[in-house]
């Protein structure tokens, strides 16, 4: 009974840094009705961003987000100025493409400049475990949960209560109608991606001291968060922490009791029975892939 605790609490800890990478994805799909397929390059150069900060100041990787986290609003700013704006009223294909041609870019830019190394950082209090009543806990998952946990609470909040998260509201419900009443949409859209992207760079910054960064290493990711957005509801904010969850419970039991493997097998499995017995997701409305970002 001590190990599948401990194992469900190393899930629950994973699961949750896992969420954290899909929250932007989930942010931009509720309210562009885009799908980014270069969100995984996204997350390699927050990533590579924070190796940086770390390597050239010696700083905490933990601190590299007050630096990385702007730069990647910036440069998602700057991707939905050139790329996504410019598509949007195009058929969704050209997104589609767009996106996934950035992605390839991206990636090979990042191996001629870095060469496919890997490079990561000392891990936190020389790699040794931490007690939380009963259970072993890495503290960079113990930062990873608290700093997931916030990133969710935080962005709900705003998006309910703030004057930004009101006009986002309404620019998903009715753009147009949105328009006429004063409220810019284009700059909403912009607002939204580079926000996406902005949490994009907060989970690299705290992915960094738990894995390699290398130039392919958003393909790892990637359809892991993939699976997070569906699994939890297409525009669930809370249910991309839900499915994230979910999905690293299922990863670390099925890495113990079966093998490693064959992790991605299982929560894939878990993926089809949710499309199978709840089709919108674990916390998803109805029409939720039209309907945008739930309320």
């Amino acid at each position: 009974m001590t190990t599948i605790g401990q194992l469900v609490f190393s899930g629950l800890l994973i699961g949750s840094v896992y969420a954290l990478m899909s929250i932007g994805l989930t942010l931009i799909f509720g309210v562009l009705r885009v799908v980014n397929f270069a969100h995984g390059e996204f997350l390699m150069i927050a990533m590579y961003g924070a190796w940086a900060v770390t390597a050239l100041f010696g700083l905490n990787p933990y601190v590299a987000i007050l630096a990385v986290v702007p730069g990647m609003f910036l440069f998602g700013a700057l991707t939905h100025r050139l790329m996504i704006a410019p598509a949007l009223d195009k058929p969704h294909l050209v997104v589609v493409f767009a996106t996934m041609g950035l992605s390839i870019l991206l990636q090979n830019v990042a191996l001629m400049a870095l060469t496919a190394d890997l490079r990561d950082v000392p891990p936190l209090f020389d790699g040794r475990a931490v007690m939380l009543g009963p259970f072993f806990a890495k503290p960079e998952l113990v930062f990873g949960f608290v700093i997931s946990l916030l990133a969710t609470l935080g962005l709900r909040w705003m998006i309910q209560t703030t004057y930004l998260g009101k006009a986002i509201r309404a620019t998903v419900q009715d753009g147009e109608a949105a328009q006429l009443m004063g409220i810019p949409v284009p700059r909403i859209f912009l607002l939204t991606f580079a926000g996406g992207s902005a949490l994009v760079g907060l989970a690299g910054s705290v992915m960094l001291p738990l894995f390699s960064v290398f130039p392919t290493v958003g393909l790892n990711f990637v359809l892991i968060a993939f699976v997070i957005v569906v699994l939890g509801g297409m525009g669930s904010i809370e249910g991309a922490f839900v499915g994230g969850i979910c999905i690293g419970i299922v990863q670390s039991l099925s890495s113990y009791y079966v093998a490693p493997a064959f992790g991605q097998m299982f929560f894939f499995i878990l993926f089809l029975l949710v499309m199978i017995f709840r089709p919108n997701g674990l916390l998803g409305q109805k029409g939720a892939a039209t309907i945008g970002i739930n309320e």
